[in-house]
């Protein structure tokens, strides 16, 4: 195994040291701490489970606090990595966020990390790259996956000097904060639109014709007024393709919302022109989305065509407002669902064609400028993900 990154700052050279995580400093575990000792007030504190959806390698600024008084309490110290005791998956436990201040109270099921021998930036973010797949091979537990610092300390990090860690975690917080500013422009412009849709479907912003007349009032109208009501065939796995060739080129969409819902490729299809389509069952169950084109559909993924009297209805602006309303007829009893007969009966307020097409072509621009945005910070992510890959041994 080579002891040296690929890439590398041209003033570093020589061997990377080997050594155990248990050599390098102390582990400590975090204090009894919950959700329900939040409060808006009071001492920044990190719970575990906030590593996963609040932070990434580096901690700058803690978003939670507690009014928690009690002499048990663990602080963290800038410098210090945590990482969770417990987690959904061995992939997912196998996170490191390294703190940027002190006096911070950490929450139970945190393993702490403290060294003052090693850089810890530059341990999370080795941590969370070449060091992940061993962390989550350490990890026990099947419904619940465990990782205890008795099994962290056996950790083999691969150490320069101080001064190479430093460069190293100086350069990737510059990518992250990039990152963070894209990650901004992206949620502000889903924001806008998200304003721009309520000021719309409360009728608080109307539109005219080309003429400068006020369009009608919306009409109620059930969805099976609109649309055909009816779903996808049952398709096996095994009979479409991952990826699309000159053979296999339709896509076959399911009950997932990744990947824009597509399962595969078929060299056939069920569908051709404008549809909308919702997940049928599943987490998922009542997201809806606007197809065109050619395409299949699984028994899980009901299908909306329009009639002869509707067409054009099939839009934008009808899969929004559709978006807004079929989560409060998704029924959870067992399985979440929201099979054809209940999206048939659904009411919503609709405005003649000619207006849903102005609010669309609005909606298909916030749209299209979130994608861009979107695409940026896609490529940033990836862009860092080459680095670690490279940058560590």
């Amino acid at each position: 195994m080579s002891k040296t990154p690929k890439l590398r700052f041209k003033e570093f050279s020589g061997d990377w040291e080997e050594k155990k995580l248990g050599t390098l400093g102390q582990f400590l575990k975090g204090s009894i701490l919950s959700k329900a000792d939040l409060s808006e007030e009071g001492k920044p504190c990190v719970l575990y489970g906030e590593l996963y959806t609040k932070y990434s390698e580096v901690i700058k600024n803690v978003i939670s606090k507690t009014n928690l008084e009690n002499d048990k309490l663990v602080l963290g110290k800038k410098n210090d990595v945590l990482i969770p005791s417990s987690g959904e998956t061995a992939i997912d436990i196998a996170t490191a966020s390294c703190l940027q201040q002190d006096n911070v109270i950490l929450g139970g099921d945190l393993n702490v990390f403290r060294s003052d021998k090693v850089n810890g930036v530059f341990t999370s973010y080795q941590l969370n790259s070449s060091k992940k797949r061993e962390i989550a091979r350490l990890s026990q537990g099947a419904s619940v996956v465990h990782i205890y610092n008795e099994q962290l300390k056996k950790i083999k990090l691969s150490v320069p000097s101080k001064e190479e860690q430093e460069k190293i975690a100086s350069f990737f917080s510059l990518i992250d904060e990039k990152i963070s500013l894209q990650s901004e422009k992206v949620e502000a412009l889903k924001d806008y639109k998200r304003g721009m849709m309520q000021k719309i479907f409360s009728r608080e912003l109307r539109f005219k014709d080309d003429e400068g007349r006020d369009y009608p009032e919306w009409e109620e109208k059930k969805i099976k007024d609109i649309f055909t009501v009816t779903r996808g065939v049952v398709i096996a796995k095994n009979e479409i393709s991952d990826l699309r060739d000159n053979i296999n080129q339709y896509p076959v969409y399911s009950s997932q919302t990744s990947n824009n819902g597509i399962l595969g490729y078929d060299s056939k299809y069920d569908f051709e022109g404008d549809y909308l389509t919702w997940t049928t069952d599943g987490a998922n169950a009542g997201k809806v989305f606007r197809r065109n084109g050619k395409f299949r559909c699984t028994n899980v993924c009901g299908v909306l065509v329009e009639k002869e009297e509707t067409l054009g209805f099939a839009n934008k602006m009808i899969s929004e407002f559709l978006n807004k309303e079929t989560p409060k007829h998704v029924s959870y009893v067992g399985n979440p669902k929201l099979m054809n007969g209940v999206m048939g009966d659904i009411k919503i307020k609709v405005p003649i064609l000619d207006e849903q097409l102005k609010i669309a072509k609005i909606l298909d621009n916030i749209d299209l400028k979130i994608e861009k945005e979107q695409e940026k910070l896609d490529s940033l992510n990836q862009y860092k993900k080459g680095l670690l890959q490279q940058m560590f041994v």
